[in-house]
């Protein structure tokens, strides 16, 4: 069985995203990090919410775009979109109605290799509730939003992990973080 791994990012004031729900995460920090690779490397299933895979304004971009070609299980209340996205052998789409039932199906998907949760704050918090979360790939990003969406839900997800690896670009900390074992 494989292992969960969270990307997310944060503002300084613990948001992921601004008031007008526009998100933070600085994928071009996150390129020039090259710390990309190692995720798409791990990488052999993706849990995502409808709100993240909705950002892409032809979801058709993900099947010959998208650097992760694996199965995607997208979490929603609304039904599937009514022209489904284009699929290949390796990327495929799962609509479902839950987080639970997203990530014991990408699980299966993944086999060996791990799941990755990533995108907005609903998909973080429900990884970090289903205690499957094994790394969170955290970026902090050096500014505030004023507001918004906040990353973290009620108590502190983190004190469950410790920080393992530290890398900085301008203007964002990458860490690692990895579920901390009880003996």
């Amino acid at each position: 069985m494989g292992r969960m791994i969270i990307d997310a990012a944060t503002s300084m004031d613990g948001f992921c995203a601004d008031a007008r729900g526009q998100s933070i995460i600085p994928i071009e920090a996150l390129n020039r990090a090259d710390l990309r690779q190692p995720l798409v490397s791990a990488c052999g299933a993706v849990v995502m919410s409808r709100r993240s895979f909705d950002t892409v304004a032809d979801p058709d971009w993900f099947a010959d775009n998208y650097e992760l070609q694996v199965p995607i299980f997208v979490v929603s209340d609304d039904p599937p979109p009514a022209r489904y996205p284009k699929e290949n052998e390796r990327l495929r789409f799962h609509f479902l109605d839950t987080f639970t039932e997203a990530f014991e199906r990408a699980e299966q998907a993944a086999g060996e290799k791990a799941v990755l949760a990533i995108g907005e704050a609903s998909t973080v918090q429900a990884a970090l509730l289903s205690g499957m979360a094994d790394e969170m790939w955290l970026r902090v990003i050096a500014k505030e939003t004023g507001g918004g969406t906040p990353l973290f839900g009620p108590g502190k997800p983190g004190k469950e992990f410790f920080v393992s690896a530290v890398e900085t670009t301008p203007g964002t900390v990458h860490m690692k973080l990895e579920r901390r074992v009880e003996h």
